[in-house]
C-alpha cells in the first residue's frame, strides 16, 4: 500500500493561485482592548482571506515576504518564485 500525497486545503490553494495570478496578500493587525489580530487581503481585488490559512500559506512558503515593514518583518507577501 502507497500513502496518498497529502494535499494543501482548499483555502491555502486559492491564496496561493490568486498570488501566482498577480494577487499580493497583504496584512495589518487590528488593536483592540480583546488584543491584537491579524487581517488578510488580496490587493488589488480587495478580498478578505482568512488568517489561519493566510499564515499556513506563509509558512509552507507558497507566498514570501517583500520585506517592506518597518521593523525588518513585512506587509505583504507575494507568490515564491518555485510556485509561480
Amino acid at each position: 500500500m502507497t500513502d496518498k500525497p497529502k494535499l494543501l486545503p482548499v483555502r491555502i490553494q486559492l491564496i496561493g493561485g490568486a498570488c501566482k495570478a498577480g494577487q499580493t496578500l497583504c496584512k495589518t493587525i487590528r488593536q483592540s482592548e480583546a488584543g491584537d489580530e491579524q487581517l488578510f487581503w488580496l490587493e488589488p481585488s480587495g478580498k478578505a482571506v482568512g488568517p489561519k490559512s493566510s499564515l499556513q500559506a506563509i509558512e509552507l512558503g507558497l507566498v514570501v515576504p517583500t520585506g517592506d515593514g518597518l521593523f525588518g518583518d513585512s506587509q505583504t507577501y507575494r507568490a515564491a518564485q518555485w510556485f509561480a
